[in-house]
Protein backbone atom coordinates (compact mmCIF):
# COMPACT_ATOMS: atom_id res chain seq x y z
CA UNK A 1 0.00 0.00 0.00
CA UNK A 2 1.69 3.38 -0.42
CA UNK A 3 2.35 5.83 1.84
CA UNK A 4 1.01 8.94 -0.11
CA UNK A 5 -1.63 10.21 1.92
CA UNK A 6 -3.03 11.87 -1.04
CA UNK A 7 -4.03 8.27 -2.53
CA UNK A 8 -4.53 5.94 0.96
CA UNK A 9 -8.14 5.74 1.77
CA UNK A 10 -8.85 7.32 5.03
CA UNK A 11 -12.08 6.86 7.02
CA UNK A 12 -13.42 10.06 8.08
CA UNK A 13 -16.26 9.62 10.30
CA UNK A 14 -16.68 12.32 12.81
CA UNK A 15 -18.19 11.07 16.00
CA UNK A 16 -21.26 12.97 16.72
CA UNK A 17 -22.12 10.86 13.30
CA UNK A 18 -21.56 7.69 14.50
CA UNK A 19 -23.94 8.84 17.80
CA UNK A 20 -26.76 9.69 15.05
CA UNK A 21 -26.30 6.03 13.42
CA UNK A 22 -26.57 3.97 16.53
CA UNK A 23 -29.62 6.41 17.96
CA UNK A 24 -31.58 6.05 14.34
CA UNK A 25 -30.08 1.96 14.54
CA UNK A 26 -32.16 1.79 18.55
CA UNK A 27 -35.77 4.00 16.84
CA UNK A 28 -35.58 1.44 13.67
CA UNK A 29 -35.91 -1.55 16.35
CA UNK A 30 -38.01 0.50 18.46
CA UNK A 31 -35.68 -0.08 21.42
CA UNK A 32 -36.13 3.68 21.71
CA UNK A 33 -39.34 5.41 21.26
CA UNK A 34 -41.20 9.00 20.43
CA UNK A 35 -41.27 9.97 24.67
CA UNK A 36 -38.68 7.82 25.82
CA UNK A 37 -35.59 10.13 28.07
CA UNK A 38 -31.74 9.71 26.51
CA UNK A 39 -29.65 8.96 29.73
CA UNK A 40 -28.06 12.22 30.75
CA UNK A 41 -25.16 13.24 28.94
CA UNK A 42 -22.41 11.71 30.71
CA UNK A 43 -24.21 8.40 30.99
CA UNK A 44 -24.73 8.55 27.45
CA UNK A 45 -21.12 9.19 27.20
CA UNK A 46 -20.51 6.37 29.07
CA UNK A 47 -22.76 3.72 27.29
CA UNK A 48 -21.68 5.02 23.92
CA UNK A 49 -17.85 4.95 24.96
CA UNK A 50 -17.71 8.76 23.05
CA UNK A 51 -16.82 11.95 24.94
CA UNK A 52 -19.22 14.53 26.11
CA UNK A 53 -18.59 17.02 23.63
CA UNK A 54 -19.28 14.38 21.06
CA UNK A 55 -22.78 13.52 22.34
CA UNK A 56 -23.60 17.56 23.25
CA UNK A 57 -22.60 17.78 18.99
CA UNK A 58 -25.05 14.92 18.66
CA UNK A 59 -27.75 16.07 20.28
CA UNK A 60 -27.93 19.21 19.16
CA UNK A 61 -27.88 17.99 15.49
CA UNK A 62 -30.86 15.84 16.69
CA UNK A 63 -32.69 18.49 18.10
CA UNK A 64 -32.33 20.71 14.67
CA UNK A 65 -33.37 17.67 12.83
CA UNK A 66 -36.71 17.46 15.37
CA UNK A 67 -35.78 13.97 16.68
CA UNK A 68 -35.18 15.04 20.28
CA UNK A 69 -35.89 18.01 22.80
CA UNK A 70 -33.83 19.07 25.10
CA UNK A 71 -34.60 20.67 28.37
CA UNK A 72 -32.40 22.07 30.83
CA UNK A 73 -32.22 21.96 34.90
CA UNK A 74 -31.64 19.36 37.08
CA UNK A 75 -33.19 15.86 38.14
CA UNK A 76 -35.42 13.54 36.51
CA UNK A 77 -37.30 15.61 34.03
CA UNK A 78 -33.56 17.01 32.95
CA UNK A 79 -32.20 15.73 29.58
CA UNK A 80 -33.24 15.00 26.10
CA UNK A 81 -36.59 13.77 25.22
CA UNK A 82 -37.27 11.50 21.59
CA UNK A 83 -40.18 13.51 20.07
CA UNK A 84 -41.06 13.51 16.00
CA UNK A 85 -41.06 16.69 13.98
CA UNK A 86 -40.29 16.15 10.91
CA UNK A 87 -41.30 19.32 9.84
CA UNK A 88 -38.55 21.14 11.41
CA UNK A 89 -36.10 20.21 10.15
CA UNK A 90 -37.54 19.99 6.47
CA UNK A 91 -39.02 23.48 7.04
CA UNK A 92 -35.79 25.02 8.27
CA UNK A 93 -33.58 23.83 5.62
CA UNK A 94 -35.98 24.98 2.89
CA UNK A 95 -36.00 28.56 4.59
CA UNK A 96 -32.06 28.41 4.40
CA UNK A 97 -31.94 27.47 0.60
CA UNK A 98 -34.29 29.68 -0.12
CA UNK A 99 -32.60 32.23 1.75
CA UNK A 100 -29.09 31.12 -0.30
CA UNK A 101 -30.85 30.83 -3.88
CA UNK A 102 -30.35 27.31 -3.88
CA UNK A 103 -34.05 26.54 -3.54
CA UNK A 104 -35.54 28.90 -6.40
CA UNK A 105 -39.23 30.34 -4.88
CA UNK A 106 -41.08 29.68 -8.63
CA UNK A 107 -39.96 26.16 -8.00
CA UNK A 108 -41.44 25.84 -4.61
CA UNK A 109 -44.75 27.52 -6.15
CA UNK A 110 -44.29 25.01 -8.62
CA UNK A 111 -43.90 22.07 -6.25
CA UNK A 112 -46.72 22.94 -3.75
CA UNK A 113 -49.04 23.18 -6.92
CA UNK A 114 -47.97 19.44 -8.02
CA UNK A 115 -48.49 18.35 -4.22
CA UNK A 116 -51.72 20.46 -3.40
CA UNK A 117 -53.17 19.21 -6.59
CA UNK A 118 -52.58 15.62 -5.69
CA UNK A 119 -53.53 16.11 -2.29
CA UNK A 120 -57.32 17.40 -3.56
CA UNK A 121 -57.73 14.56 -5.45
CA UNK A 122 -57.02 11.99 -2.70
CA UNK A 123 -59.57 14.23 -0.26
CA UNK A 124 -62.22 14.03 -2.90
CA UNK A 125 -62.36 9.96 -2.78
CA UNK A 126 -62.02 9.98 1.16
CA UNK A 127 -64.96 12.11 1.13
CA UNK A 128 -66.80 10.17 -1.89
CA UNK A 129 -66.27 6.96 -0.18
CA UNK A 130 -67.55 7.63 2.95
CA UNK A 131 -70.18 9.05 6.01
CA UNK A 132 -67.47 11.20 7.55
CA UNK A 133 -67.11 13.80 4.44
CA UNK A 134 -68.28 16.53 6.61
CA UNK A 135 -65.89 16.34 9.67
CA UNK A 136 -62.95 15.99 7.30
CA UNK A 137 -63.65 19.32 5.86
CA UNK A 138 -65.07 21.01 9.16
CA UNK A 139 -61.80 22.58 10.31
CA UNK A 140 -61.38 24.20 6.92
CA UNK A 141 -64.62 25.63 6.59
CA UNK A 142 -64.61 27.04 9.99
CA UNK A 143 -61.20 28.75 8.43
CA UNK A 144 -62.92 29.79 5.83
CA UNK A 145 -65.80 31.67 8.04
CA UNK A 146 -62.58 33.15 9.77
CA UNK A 147 -61.20 34.82 6.56
CA UNK A 148 -64.58 36.18 5.64
CA UNK A 149 -63.71 38.84 8.20
CA UNK A 150 -63.47 42.24 7.17
CA UNK A 151 -61.13 43.33 10.03
CA UNK A 152 -58.29 41.25 9.14
CA UNK A 153 -54.86 42.65 8.20
CA UNK A 154 -53.10 40.92 5.20
CA UNK A 155 -50.47 39.02 7.78
CA UNK A 156 -53.56 37.87 9.66
CA UNK A 157 -55.73 36.56 6.42
CA UNK A 158 -52.25 35.03 5.49
CA UNK A 159 -51.95 32.90 8.50
CA UNK A 160 -55.66 31.90 8.03
CA UNK A 161 -55.20 31.23 4.32
CA UNK A 162 -51.87 28.79 5.47
CA UNK A 163 -54.10 27.38 8.12
CA UNK A 164 -56.97 26.43 5.35
CA UNK A 165 -54.88 24.53 2.93
CA UNK A 166 -52.89 22.51 5.59
CA UNK A 167 -56.12 21.64 7.21
CA UNK A 168 -57.47 20.46 3.75
CA UNK A 169 -53.99 18.75 3.11
CA UNK A 170 -54.44 16.54 6.36
CA UNK A 171 -57.56 15.90 5.74
CA UNK A 172 -56.25 13.81 2.73
CA UNK A 173 -54.72 11.62 4.98
CA UNK A 174 -51.06 11.44 3.51
CA UNK A 175 -48.23 12.77 6.58
CA UNK A 176 -45.58 13.02 4.01
CA UNK A 177 -47.49 15.61 1.39
CA UNK A 178 -48.95 17.35 4.55
CA UNK A 179 -45.42 17.97 6.57
CA UNK A 180 -43.75 18.80 3.03
CA UNK A 181 -46.42 20.95 1.82
CA UNK A 182 -46.48 22.77 5.36
CA UNK A 183 -42.25 23.14 4.90
CA UNK A 184 -43.13 24.95 1.77
CA UNK A 185 -45.39 27.23 2.56
CA UNK A 186 -43.21 28.11 5.62
CA UNK A 187 -40.16 28.21 3.26
CA UNK A 188 -42.16 31.02 1.03
CA UNK A 189 -44.11 32.80 3.78
CA UNK A 190 -41.57 35.55 3.86
CA UNK A 191 -41.92 36.62 -0.02
CA UNK A 192 -45.87 36.02 0.48
CA UNK A 193 -46.00 38.80 3.17
CA UNK A 194 -43.14 41.16 1.57
CA UNK A 195 -45.28 40.51 -1.76
CA UNK A 196 -48.92 41.63 -0.19
CA UNK A 197 -47.88 45.58 -0.10
CA UNK A 198 -47.10 45.49 -3.58
CA UNK A 199 -50.63 44.37 -4.60
CA UNK A 200 -53.18 47.10 -6.32
CA UNK A 201 -56.06 46.47 -4.65
CA UNK A 202 -55.53 43.70 -1.73
CA UNK A 203 -59.59 43.92 -0.85
CA UNK A 204 -60.52 42.77 -4.54
CA UNK A 205 -57.52 39.95 -4.11
CA UNK A 206 -58.43 38.69 -0.76
CA UNK A 207 -62.61 38.68 -1.81
CA UNK A 208 -60.82 36.49 -4.84
CA UNK A 209 -59.30 34.39 -2.92
CA UNK A 210 -62.24 33.69 -0.88
CA UNK A 211 -63.83 32.80 -3.95
CA UNK A 212 -61.55 30.26 -4.73
CA UNK A 213 -61.41 28.86 -1.40
CA UNK A 214 -65.18 28.32 -1.02
CA UNK A 215 -64.84 26.65 -4.99
CA UNK A 216 -62.56 24.61 -3.34
CA UNK A 217 -65.14 23.71 -0.78
CA UNK A 218 -67.80 23.16 -2.70
CA UNK A 219 -66.06 20.90 -5.21
CA UNK A 220 -64.97 18.38 -2.06
CA UNK A 221 -68.04 18.63 -0.49
CA UNK A 222 -69.28 16.84 -3.86
CA UNK A 223 -66.37 14.25 -3.46
CA UNK A 224 -64.78 16.17 -6.84
CA UNK A 225 -61.52 15.84 -6.44
CA UNK A 226 -60.15 16.88 -9.66
CA UNK A 227 -62.13 20.21 -9.86
CA UNK A 228 -60.99 20.71 -6.31
CA UNK A 229 -57.32 20.26 -7.78
CA UNK A 230 -58.29 22.01 -10.43
CA UNK A 231 -59.04 25.14 -8.42
CA UNK A 232 -56.22 25.29 -6.06
CA UNK A 233 -53.91 24.43 -8.79
CA UNK A 234 -55.11 27.77 -10.82
CA UNK A 235 -55.32 29.62 -7.05
CA UNK A 236 -51.80 28.78 -6.33
CA UNK A 237 -50.72 30.19 -9.56
CA UNK A 238 -52.40 33.18 -10.42
CA UNK A 239 -51.32 34.54 -6.70
CA UNK A 240 -48.09 33.73 -8.13
CA UNK A 241 -48.36 35.78 -11.39
CA UNK A 242 -49.57 38.32 -9.60
CA UNK A 243 -46.81 38.93 -6.64
CA UNK A 244 -43.97 38.01 -8.22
Amino acid sequence: MTDDPLLRPVERTRTYEVILRQVEELLTSGRLRPGDRLPPERGLAEQLGVSRPSVREALKVLEALGVVETTGGQGRDSGAVVVARPGVAIGAAMRIHVATEGLPIADLVETRALLESAAMRRLGRRVAAGPDGAALLAPAEDLLLAMKSTDLSPEQFHHLDTAFHLALAEAAGNVVVHVVMASLREAIEGYVLDAVPRLPDWRTTSAGLRRQHAAILTALRRGDGDTAATVVDRHIHQFWSRTR
